[in-house]
């Protein structure tokens, strides 16, 4: 049992199908009922009078009823849940089943539907939810519901197609949904069933759902208002305008992007035209104003590609319905079979000219031009109307007959007065006049009309060795041009002297050769800062540079480490060389004291533990002094050491 409250909302009286609340905001009248979830028409009732502000309503269990069943139909939608009970002294009003705690819901929702369907009851329940097209492609739109913003019970529609699917809810399976019957599923966990019935519009613009009993009658129903708006119609379409024109002239052929204009026109009006992928038209979108039915409208199309053959071919169209969203059937510009190129048909064609720069013949012995030489550029061209010719720098070549396709093409050098190694100033233009489609193809014709630019690197010192156990030490010295050389370039150790010897030859190439120095104490080298000499340096175009741009200097000083030995009770011993920055001199340890050495000022007298220092600097070889005399009176077998002397970098 459950108790109806209505409070008045209104000065006036409020009359329902269960009875009139007295005049009066806030009067309220209660009934008593057992039909709990409420019956639909009283639901859609109480409801109306809700929503225009007349009343306000709550159903409200009675102290008997127990056990809650949660998405009960109509009642649950509103509150969130439905109150069916029982008396707890074993009594079932109604005929109503007991819920216990072995009950199943689902089963417990059965059997409510089931005493819906019975006499003392009614005649169930059921509604329509949904409707849309069974084309994906087709639309429905202007839905209307009774109970927004839940929107599960639907009023009207309109759709695009007659062949339309419906989303039923019902208290029982069986249903017939216009001349259509169907067994609906159970839906899981909410006591009711739903699913969705095919059927195809009959000529009343009506959909009506029926409740089938299980005595095969008619239980309650649902109807809802169908307009069926098809889509636009195409009426008329075709290209339009002109090929467009290229520095050829007027085209005869499309390739891929070039635009060509497509006229449509409907029976209705629409807001989007769809070129399709197909044929001449490339996928491409173009949103337009909607237009008055009947009207039409003209839009561009992108041309696809369809290969470098040509093909007359059609464009396929479809428009979308300015109010329904809907897209029309698709039509060609040929529909109909007719053949006129510009109107039914384009001629497609994706062919573009080809070529290529082979080799360039430059002057004998030469890899560039200078001053005012010429090359030969060897080159290619094929599918092609036109060809120019051209310098894009501006200054650097002239080209003969830049109108006119030779395979070996002459230019002269314009003498500027640089060197250009990879910038282009090559280019030819050809154009294929029937679909204005162009190539270019670049290169460079290498300009040395300067002499190179030479630097030359080495170590900041180039220590020496060769004595006292060590070798002869190598160094390596680069060249660097800033445009490749034609050969190897020639270059000397200053000639004042024993200055170092350069070994092997140049390696590497073109722009950065290196080669081995060798600095020896057995000749002896000198020691001090030198010049080099003797450069030669030619440039692509034979131009010959003899000057060092930078790094004309080297210097030979200081040299590698070494074990020096004295001799028996002796406190000097020579280094095998110069020393030239005494500031740079360092050592190991003294062996007889296992002390690191420590080294003194020139001219220190001894003793000094563990000290030394040299006689002079810039003496070849220089002496070094061991001026702990103590510890060389105890060198009496001559073997006494000081390591790792050197002079470092």
């Amino acid at each position: 049992m459950a108790i109806i409250r209505i409070t008045n909302k209104i000065d006036t009286r409020v009359s329902t199908t269960i009875g009139t609340v007295t005049p009066g905001k806030g009067r309220i009248l209660e009934v008593q009922t057992d039909a709990v979830p409420i019956h639909k028409s009283l639901y859609n009732e109480l409801e109306g009078l809700r929503k225009h502000g007349a009343i306000d309503y709550e159903i409200v269990e009675d102290p008997g009823m127990r056990n809650e069943v949660e998405g009960a139909p109509f009642y649950s939608e509103l509150t969130g849940h439905s109150p069916i009970g029982t008396p707890t002294d074993g009594s079932y009003s109604g005929g109503r089943v007991p819920l216990t705690p072995e009950t199943i819901v689902a089963d417990a929702f059965d059997e409510i539907n089931m005493a819906l369907l019975g006499p003392g009851m009614g005649a169930g329940w059921i509604y329509i939810e949904d409707i849309q097209t069974q084309d994906p492609s087709g639309v429905a739109v202007d839905q209307v519901y009774q109970d927004p913003p839940g929107n599960t019970v639907l009023q009207s529609v309109r759709v695009s197609s007659v062949d339309i699917t419906v989303t039923i809810r019902a208290s029982y399976p069986s249903v017939r949904v216009d001349a259509t019957t169907a067994i609906l599923p159970r839906d899981i966990g909410g006591g009711h069933y739903y699913g969705n019935v095919d059927i195809t519009l009959g000529v009343t613009g009506k959909v009506t759902a029926v409740v089938i009993t299980p005595e095969d009658e008619d239980g309650a129903g649902d109807t809802t208002s169908v307009l069926v708006v098809p889509p636009p119609n195409i009426t008329a379409l075709n290209f339009t305008g002109a090929y467009p024109t290229s520095p050829g002239g007027l085209q005869t052929e499309l390739k891929l992007n070039d635009p060509f204009s497509i006229y449509v026109a409907a029976n209705s009006s629409f807001d989007r035209v769809d070129v399709i992928d197909f044929g001449s038209g490339s996928a491409a979108q173009a949103s337009i104003t909607a237009v008055p039915v009947g009207s039409s409208a003209t839009v561009p199309m992108s041309a696809a590609n369809r290969g470098t053959t040509p093909q007359a071919l059609p464009a396929r169209v479809r428009v979308r319905d300015a109010v329904t969203g809907a897209w029309s059937a698709t039509r060609d510009t040929n529909t109909g079979g007719g053949t006129v190129d510009g109107v039914n048909l384009v001629t497609l064609n994706n062919l573009y000219p080809s070529g290529s720069i082979g080799s360039i013949d430059y002057p004998v012995s030469q890899s560039a031009l200078k001053n005012v030489e010429f090359a030969t550029v060897n080159n290619t061209a094929a599918n092609y109307n036109s060809i120019v010719y051209s310098d894009p720098t501006g200054a650097q070549l002239t080209i003969n007959s830049p109108s006119l396709f030779e395979a070996a093409k002459i230019v002269t050098c314009r003498d500027p007065g640089i060197y250009n190694g990879s910038t282009t100033n090559f280019r030819y233009v050809m154009t294929r006049n029937a679909n204005g489609a162009q190539t270019t193809v670049s290169g460079v014709v290498v300009i040395a009309d300067v002499a190179p630019t030479i630097s030359v690197s080495a170590p900041a010192r180039l220590r020496s060795g060769g004595n006292n156990g060590t070798s002869v030490q190598n160094h390596t010295i680069t060249i660097s041009s800033n445009q490749p050389l034609l050969n190897a370039p020639t270059l000397n150790a200053d000639s004042g002297g024993n200055r170092g010897t350069f070994s092997g030859s140049w390696a590497g190439g073109p722009s950065t050769w290196t080669r081995t120095l060798q600095v020896s104490e057995l000749v002896p080298d000198e020691k001090g800062t030198f010049t080099w000499e003797g450069l030669v340096a030619t440039g692509r175009a034979g131009l010959v540079q003899n000057t060092i741009g930078s790094g004309a200097n080297y210097t030979l000083g200081g040299f590698v480490q070494r074990d020096l030995t004295f001799a028996a009770y002796a406190t000097t011993t020579l280094i095998g060389t110069s020393v030239v920055t005494f500031s740079k001199l360092t050592a190991g340890i003294f062996t007889a004291t296992n002390q690191p050495a420590l080294r003194q000022p020139i001219g220190t007298s001894p003793p000094v533990v563990n000290g030394y220092t040299i006689a002079a600097a810039g003496v070849n070889p220089t002496t070094l002094i061991w001026l702990d005399t103590v510890a060389a009176a105890t060198n009496s077998t001559g073997t006494a050491k000081i390591t790792a002397v050197e002079e470092a970098i």
